[in-house]
């Protein structure tokens, strides 16, 4: 009875380290596709250019908007989620690259949404620009030479390649006293530039609400309907 009700948890533990390191390595390659998003966005324009109609046009525009925005808001989430010292503990995250390519993508989230930064060739898209470039290079020097650095069959037959076996003691579930330490910059970070965009965001609907922009769209609602 004892041995089957370990055996359960050892494979329910096992699951949820599973799952949470899925999750993280779906944040952490999420940014190219952002990046792609932004950066090619004269390919995007050039297929919107072969849509016939207004209303397909203007909803291919939002549509790739909402889509860069809405990943970006995924990664930020799950780098708040995973970015706490029971989690990093659990699996493997590459410190301090891939909670610095989170509070990047935040970072650029915040320009994008509140500063200017949709729009092609202005300084704050620059801005974004860099910040996904910046990200998307953490996150894969994280992800490549530290998360999945070389293993151990490796190391045997090349014991003198030290410089992976200092790269594999930067897994977060390998170095509690560097897990504590992001932890202490990068969660709050996070949590700074969600907050901050939440005001932004608060203040912006206050300002639209005063000038009647409520008023107006209930006054045409009513009239289409």
């Amino acid at each position: 009875m004892f041995q089957a009700a370990e055996m359960s948890h050892q494979i329910s533990k096992a699951l949820e380290a599973w799952s949470l390191q899925t999750v993280c390595d779906v944040a952490i390659f999420l940014p190219f596709v952002v990046l792609a998003l932004v950066a090619g966005r004269a390919y995007l324009e050039e297929l919107k250019a072969r849509l016939s109609l207004r209303v397909v046009n203007e909803v291919w525009e939002a549509a790739t908007d909402l889509i860069a925005d809405g990943l970006m808001f995924l990664v930020v989430l799950v780098g708040l989620f995973v970015v706490n010292p029971d989690i990093m503990a659990d699996i493997k995250v590459g410190l301090p690259f891939v909670p610095l390519g989170f509070v990047l993508i935040a970072a650029a989230l915040v320009v994008r949404l509140w500063h200017g930064g949709r729009e092609v060739g202005s300084t704050a898209w620059k801005v974004v620009l860099g910040l996904l470039v910046l990200a998307c290079l953490v996150n894969w020097f994280g992800y490549t030479f530290v998360m999945e650095a070389a293993g151990d069959e490796y190391l045997e037959l090349h014991p003198d390649a030290r410089h992976w076996v200092a790269l594999a003691g930067l897994r977060s579930n390998c170095n509690p006293d560097l897990t504590m330490q992001t932890f202490l910059w990068a969660n709050p970070a996070l949590m700074l530039a969600l907050g901050w965009a939440a005001l932004r965001g608060v203040a912006r609907t206050g300002r639209w609400a005063s000038s009647g922009g409520a008023r107006r769209r209930k006054a045409r609602d009513e009239q289409e309907g």
